[in-house]
């Protein structure tokens, strides 16, 4: 089922990348909810800053922020990323 047929109800799963400051145990965090797919990403890792590339759908995305929130953890940044790698620029007049 579609609205206006352009766009589907349910949210498909997602790429998304998350910044955060400090170090995460990543299968602690991937314990939580299996149908996510959490990888740090080491080629990106900067000093004091944990790249994940998360793959799941809205309701995931929110109970992994909830998590990370709950741990105190300082979230940089929240990208949905596009199909060929690169993270999705919003802005406005785009």
């Amino acid at each position: 089922m579609t609205l206006n047929n352009t766009q589907p109800i349910f949210d498909p799963a997602t790429h998304y990348r998350i910044e955060i400051r400090g170090p995460v145990d990543v299968e602690w965090l991937q314990s939580f909810d299996s149908s996510a797919v959490i990888i740090v990403d080491e080629t990106r890792q900067m000093e004091e800053i944990t790249v994940l590339n998360v793959h799941t759908d809205q309701s995931g995305i929110v109970g992994l922020v909830r998590r990370l929130h709950s741990l105190g953890m300082t979230i940089l940044q929240v990208q949905i990323v596009s199909d060929g790698g690169k993270a999705a620029e919003v802005e406005e007049g785009r």
